[in-house]
């Protein structure tokens, strides 16, 4: 049998031109969903658009900050009436979606509202660093009868924040005094009271923040709606050791709703391995938690959420000695409140 070599040649090309599109096409869904908008915590992700039947019901009571930084996260919670089976994210306009199985311990009874019969799921989203600009997302279901959900869509406004080397995002869902403080190796405590170093902009002669603390959000509850804080440190700010982070419940503006939060931890963008507590953190302060005004001195109220180590570059002392950040209107109220001289 004489083999024809030209055929089986071109059979070759094909099938790596097949191939390398398929590999171009998985490259594309991931450069524009995943590396330029978000990730989905234990969230797979697909070439396609959001699955949506639009006669279908809808996905539930979707609760979501509005708002999103570069490098930071969302705590998304679904209340349904119905059970569901997987759940899907995506971004009206860009190709590939994420879809997270909802285990079945998550419909149990002990995760339904206490005022109805609705189950409620958590989700957190991871924001790239790359994120620069506002957009809507999508969010769709398949309930446990195999049947798909309408298509939930909410506009995300982007804020921007410093990324740097080193950053530690706080988002939380609703309109708070929530506070995000971290402890560096040297002791300093980076928050709304010293919040870093800031400096003339050559270009504009504005203010800019070089490192630390470039998102404090609706202090004293005066309400700017950011529900977020951000601090960063370019790679050259990093010191060496132990970083502690933790989150406190201020000012407690509406005492009648919980409160839930996430916090991460990213080092060029990915998520820090901690020796203590989890990356992503998560939690809630519940109804009814009473506000805890504090300065620096962080007391049993607040919260730690989590310690790991860096190796930077900075040393303790340079970065102790740029202590030349201006403190905010808002901020000089919240220390005169907690009671520190200023």
């Amino acid at each position: 049998m004489k083999t024809n070599w030209k055929v089986i040649s071109v059979l070759a090309v094909v099938l790596m031109a097949a191939f390398f599109a398929g590999c171009d096409k998985n490259d594309e869904v991931k450069l524009l969903l995943e590396d330029e908008y978000f990730s989905v915590q234990d969230g797979t992700l697909h070439s396609g658009t959001v699955p949506a039947n639009t006669s279908g019901e809808t996905v539930g009571d979707i609760t979501i900050n509005r708002n999103a930084l570069a490098g930071g996260s969302s705590y998304v919670s679904i209340n349904s009436e119905k059970q569901i089976s997987e759940v899907y994210f995506g971004v009206t306009g860009v190709d590939g979606y994420f879809s997270v199985p909802i285990l079945a311990t998550n419909n149990s009874p002990s995760l339904r509202t206490a005022a109805s019969d609705a189950i409620l799921n958590t989700f957190i989203l991871l924001f790239s660093q790359k994120l620069n600009g506002s957009f809507e997302i999508q969010i769709s279901a398949r309930l446990s009868d195999g049947t798909i959900t309408a298509v939930y869509k909410a506009q995300i406004n982007h804020i921007e924040a410093g990324t740097g080397g080193l950053q530690i995002s706080l988002s939380f869902n609703n309109e708070k005094d929530v506070d995000l403080y971290v402890v560096q190796p040297d002791g300093r405590v980076i928050y709304y009271g010293d919040s870093g170093e800031n400096a003339d902009d050559s270009d504009t002669g504005d203010q800019i923040v070089v490192w630390g603390l470039d998102i404090d959000s609706n202090a004293e509850c005066y309400i700017d709606g950011i529900n977020n804080e951000n601090i960063f440190y370019p790679r050259d700010y990093i010191q060496t050791g132990k970083y502690e982070v933790w989150v406190n419940m201020y000012k407690n503006c509406d005492q009648s709703i919980a409160t839930n939060w996430v916090i991460t931890a990213t080092k060029e963008g990915s998520l820090v391995t901690p020796s203590y507590g989890q990356n992503p953190a998560t939690g809630v302060f519940p109804v009814g938690t009473p506000s805890n005004g504090i300065g620096s001195d962080l007391n049993e109220k607040a919260i730690k959420v989590m310690e790991f180590t860096m190796q930077g570059t900075a040393s303790s002392t340079a970065t102790t000695n740029s202590s030349n950040s201006s403190i905010s209107e808002l901020a000089k109220i919240k220390l005169k409140n907690a009671g520190v001289n200023f």
